[in-house]
């Protein structure tokens, strides 16, 4: 439902050409995903050979760099996204992302 809502606020501002409602209305979505492995390549993609590879390769061989979560929030009105990589999962994160999110809106 707030998909819907959010969407029925931003084109009731178009219609009546009015602020827009990102102005003067907040609304964020969060999500995390945590345990994304982090993988360096150990050779450099390899190009396409007409008619042999249509595509570019990539060698099977990679070195692990462990875990990492990525925690993001997207504004439903204008899709600003503010984002974090961190290499742990705990709340210090969580409220590390919400500070950003403090940080870019203006306070009023």
């Amino acid at each position: 439902m707030i998909y819907q809502e959010v969407m029925l606020q931003n084109k009731a501002a178009e219609a009546t050409d009015a602020a827009p409602a990102a102005s003067t209305m907040i609304t964020v979505s969060i999500d995390e995903k945590p345990g994304v492995q982090a993988i360096e390549n150990t050779a450099l993609d390899l190009p396409p050979v007409p008619g042999e590879y249509p595509t570019v390769s990539r060698d099977h061989e990679y070195i692990r760099h462990g875990t990492l979560s990525i925690i993001a929030s997207l504004d439903l009105h204008d899709g600003h996204v503010v984002a974090r990589v961190e290499e742990r999962h705990h709340s210090r994160e969580f409220v590390a992302l919400l500070k950003d999110l403090d940080a870019y809106y203006h306070p009023g």
